[in-house]
Parts: C-alpha cells; sequence; structure tokens
C-alpha cells in the first residue's frame, strides 16, 4: 500500500485530497496542529493516522520516521490576504518555519520526494517574483529554501501554483459561499466595481494534479525542481461570474456593485503564463462544478 505524508490535510483542499487517497486504497498519514479541527475527515477517521507537531525539528522527524511516506504532499499554509503587524509572525511560522522543518525532517530520514503548494499570487501582474501579499511573498520564500534541499540533499519537488479554488464543503468563507448564501438568505452584499478578473478550478480537479504530479517524481531519475501552473484555462470577470451564478440558481443577486473599493494590489488579471503539469489538464467547466457546488448544499 503506498504511503503519504499529508500536511494541511484537514484543510479545504487537503481534505478533499486525503479523500481521494482513502478512496483509492490509501492509508494517509495527516501532520496536525494539537487542537486541530478534523471535522472535514470524521467520515474517514478509522482510515487515516493523525500525528501531532508539537513545533520542534525533532517532533517532525519522529513523525516522518513513523509514516515512512514515498511521497510528502505538503498543503499547510496561514492564508492573509491583507496582513496587519500581528499576522506576520503565524505567516513566517507555518509558511517557511515548519515548511522547512518539513523538508528537514525528510531529508534525515531519507524521504525524498514532495509535492508542495504555491499560489499564482506569487507572479504580481504577471511578473517573476513580485508577490501579491506576505503571504505569497512566504511562498515564493520557501522556494528558495526548497531549491537548496534539492540541491543539497537530492529531494525531488514539484510545486504546485494554485488559482483559486472551489468546490462542496468549503468552510473557508470565500466568495462562492458568500454568493450562494444571499442567493437564499435574499440579503444584499456590498462588492467592488467587479472588473477583476477570476480564474477558478474545481477541487477536484485540483486534487487530479497533486496525483499527477506524484507519479510524476516516482518516475523521476535525478533529482528535480519543477514548478507548475494549477489554473483553468480561462478567466471570467466578477460580475460575469454573479451573472453565471444568477443562471444557475435561477434568480436575480442583491449585489452592491462598488460598495467598496479595490483591495490594495487587487489581481485585476491573474496569473495565467505559467506551464499546465503534464498529463494533467482541468476537466470540469465552471457551470458544471457550480451546479455541483450548489447541489451539495441542498443535499
Amino acid at each position: 500500500m503506498t504511503t503519504a505524508l499529508v500536511t494541511g490535510g484537514t484543510g479545504f483542499v487537503g481534505s478533499h485530497l486525503v479523500h481521494r487517497l482513502v478512496r483509492d486504497g490509501e492509508r494517509p498519514h495527516l501532520v496536525i496542529r494539537p487542537h486541530a479541527d478534523t471535522s472535514n475527515l470524521q467520515d474517514i477517521a478509522d482510515k487515516i493516522v493523525l500525528h501531532e507537531h508539537q513545533g520542534t525539528t525533532e517532533s517532525l522527524i519522529h513523525i516522518v520516521r513513523a509514516a515512512r511516506p514515498r511521497c510528502v504532499f505538503h498543503l499547510a499554509s496561514v492564508f492573509v490576504a491583507s496582513h496587519v503587524p500581528t499576522d506576520v509572525e503565524p505567516l513566517v511560522r507555518s509558511n517557511l518555519l515548519f515548511a522547512s522543518q518539513l523538508l528537514e525532517a525528510m531529508s534525515a530520514e531519507g524521504c525524498l520526494s514532495v509535492v508542495n503548494t504555491g499560489t499564482t499570487w506569487q507572479h504580481f501582474e504577471g511578473g517573476d517574483h513580485r508577490s501579491v501579499n506576505l503571504y505569497a511573498a512566504t511562498k515564493q520564500a520557501f522556494e528558495s529554501i526548497l531549491d537548496y534541499y534539492v540541491d543539497a540533499h537530492a529531494i525531488q519537488a514539484i510545486t504546485l501554483k494554485l488559482a483559486d479554488t472551489y468546490g462542496p464543503n468549503d468552510k473557508r468563507g470565500k466568495l462562492l459561499a458568500l454568493l450562494a448564501n444571499i442567493s437564499e438568505s435574499g440579503e444584499s452584499l456590498d462588492m467592488s466595481p467587479g472588473d477583476q478578473l477570476i480564474d477558478l478550478v474545481h477541487v477536484d480537479d485540483v486534487v487530479r494534479a497533486f496525483l499527477v504530479a506524484r507519479t510524476r517524481l516516482t518516475r523521476a531519475s535525478a533529482p528535480q525542481n519543477e514548478s507548475f501552473a494549477v489554473t483553468s484555462g480561462d478567466t471570467l470577470s466578477l460580475r460575469r461570474l454573479v451573472a453565471t451564478l444568477e443562471d444557475a440558481q435561477k434568480c436575480e443577486l442583491r449585489i452592491l456593485w462598488g460598495k467598496r473599493p479595490y483591495r490594495n494590489r487587487e489581481v485585476m488579471s491573474p496569473w495565467t503564463e505559467g506551464s499546465w503539469l503534464p498529463g494533467w489538464s482541468p476537466t470540469i467547466p465552471l457551470s458544471d462544478g457550480l451546479k455541483s457546488l450548489l447541489e451539495s448544499r441542498h443535499a
């Protein structure tokens, strides 16, 4: 049985990945924080193994030693769209310190394959090494640390830079959930002028990208550090997204356009220049994904 170690497995994308691994007959091991919310995994609690990380590198070494994974899926992160001073420490602790401890533990225990999670927000206005915010900057900084471990410790790595993700059972309070909520409540929602373009990828397509990346790593003959985009290949404006949801719901949403300003460094046009992972492409059209998302809310 293939053994995978997953960080961030209690989150939205991570929990979908863990469910897929279980459906495929695997028994994934998860690194979790003490007192982590594991409600997304209650239905498969007897099919996974949880390891609490106590914050030290030694703790992670023990976890990797116990799991003996063939591959690590690293999805754990702290996300903050616009940070304040108190956000700096948790962003650095999770996205840099913990991630670096993970690579050190992998190196110490001879686990040399990792699928890392990045973000298209590492490419503000399409540029290289221009981050939208501090969250994206920590992701970019970690890639430099990953470069070192690939070069010095023979780790094989693939970084998947994710666009916006969506799908059922999303508790993150993201835009689509807010829109679905007001479609049911009839309440109004203050929005920006709505001209920014959005790139949405269904979570099932994202999960498949992680699995394709693992297969690619198992076939690699030498240490490598590759980066690929997990994007839809298509974008639509926020206004068009609302119209698409209205069509699916057969209702008119009470959107107050222009009542909120664009945020500082608003992404008006998402990065779409990255190469897709060989063997992967998105398969779920937005219309189908929205339909399944809405149906899941009433299941």
